[in-house]
């Protein structure tokens, strides 16, 4: 949040408010959040209920998790890095290679049904936030790899 309500300011200046859809993935994550907190009540033990009814941060905990979760896949989204049909495609603006900084993050658009996708996965990051963070997970499994055990045969390089 820290970094996307300043970003959305700073990339504001322009005659259109270009940061909305970060600001949207926040508050649709927040949203996503709120209702998953609410289907959860249900299952929710009395000492689970008494502690949200007794603070009001665990209420709010839920959704500014679902919020910051959907920002984080909107950054997998404009990275390329989470790509296919299922999922929003977003390009650069044309003046965006142009400005440096945090600001050029908000230089992107899409078409209607990328920002269609997006609202769902940006919803669903906030409702099940246990599946935005095996999302995330996947990245870090593919990053963090295992060195192998120093006793491990080395392959040799092939030369014709």
């Amino acid at each position: 949040m820290l970094l996307i309500i300043p970003g959305a300011f700073w990339a504001s200046q322009s005659d259109q408010f270009v940061g909305a859809a970060p600001l949207m993935t926040l508050i649709i994550g927040a949203i996503g959040g709120f209702v998953g907190l609410q289907r959860r009540l249900k299952t929710l033990g009395d000492e689970d209920l008494q502690l949200l009814a007794d603070s009001w941060v665990y209420v709010a905990l839920s959704p500014v998790v679902g919020g910051i979760l959907a920002v984080l896949l909107y950054v997998l989204f404009i990275s390329g890095l989470l790509a296919g049909d299922l999922f929003p495609r977003f390009v650069a603006d044309k003046d965006a290679a142009s400005i440096e900084g945090l600001a050029a993050l908000f230089r992107i658009h899409g078409a209607a049904s990328d920002y269609a996708k997006l609202i769902f996965w940006c919803f669903l990051a906030g409702f099940s936030e246990r599946f935005a963070i095996d999302i995330i997970s996947q990245f870090e499994s593919r990053v963090v790899s295992k060195p192998p055990p120093p006793d491990a045969p080395r392959e040799e390089p092939r030369t014709k």
